[in-house]
């Protein structure tokens, strides 16, 4: 009827209202908080979205390896060939091979090997200078002894000539030989005249002045008697001589002479001898 609730009257569109306190389920509205985002679900919140495809990650690469040696160092060719040939050219062998090694280093090159055998092979050529430096030293000084006493005992007279002990040299041929604490002098004549006893090497005793006369014959005693040794070990009358040592028996000759005995030796039997010692 007309006038009823829920009736369309003529001349009216529309649908028909739900009676009141009835719901209406023709369409359902969208619930607070929600929203209508046209197209598709949207996932709840904190739950991942796998619908569209993400990029993922790109795994771990391998390491680089390095770049290649750029060929072998120059100066550590250069390093190895001089310090192999010795003498002279190990004055450029050992910057040379320093000089390798860090270019070496800073330009990626090969020859690190060459450049510490050249350092190497250097090193070992002057350890052989040093030795024949040394030996050269020791036979000087040997000739230079032997020659001066040549030349000192051939201007000698048939008389015996008086020096001072601060002036004997290695191979000198000296008369009266005795024991005494105060010996300033000595008496020098030619080897081929009938002698008492012959210088075979002086030695320099280590250290300073040992305090007594006696503590400096000992250390004289034992540095000579190590020479004697050796020098004479082949001689053919070795088991007939006796050691005679000349000494400084206070600290004034100790330090004059630089801490200097002189190693002589006689016949034991106490015969003159008549020539130099044969070695």
């Amino acid at each position: 009827m007309p006038g009823q609730p829920g009736q369309p009257q003529p001349g009216q569109y529309g649908y028909p209202q739900p009676a009141y306190g009835q719901p209406d389920y023709g369409q359902v509205p969208p619930a607070y908080g929600q929203q209508d985002y046209g197209q598709g679900q949207q996932p709840a919140y904190g739950q991942p979205d796998y619908g569209q495809p993400g990029y993922q990650p790109m795994p771990p690469g391998y390491p680089m390896a390095p770049p290649p040696a750029q060929g072998t160092n120059g100066f550590a060719i250069a390093a190895l060939v001089f310090g192999l040939l010795g003498t002279c050219f190990v004055l450029l062998a050992v910057p040379f091979g320093f000089i390798a090694l860090n270019q070496i280093k800073q330009r990626n090159q090969a020859g690190r090997g060459l450049a510490i055998a050249g350092l190497i092979a250097s090193g070992v050529w002057v350890l052989v200078f040093a030795v024949l430096v040394g030996v050269g030293v020791l036979t000087d000084s040997d000739t230079t002894a032997s020659q001066d006493n040549t030349t000192r005992t051939s201007a000698l007279s048939d008389s015996p000539t008086s020096i001072s002990i601060d002036e004997v040299k290695t191979g000198d041929c000296v008369q009266t030989v005795e024991e005494n604490n105060h010996i300033r002098k000595v008496t020098v004549l030619p080897c081929d005249s009938p002698h008492d006893g012959e210088v075979i090497t002086q030695v320099h005793l280590p250290g300073s002045w040992p305090g007594s006369s006696d503590s400096s014959f000992d250390k004289a005693s034992e540095a000579c008697q190590v020479q004697l040794d050796k020098l004479l070990a082949s001689s053919p009358v070795v088991d007939k001589l006796e050691s005679f040592i000349l000494y400084p028996a206070n600290e004034v000759q100790w330090n004059k002479s630089n801490g200097r005995a002189t190693c002589m030796v006689h016949n034991a039997d106490g015969q003159k001898l008549t020539a130099k010692v044969p070695r």
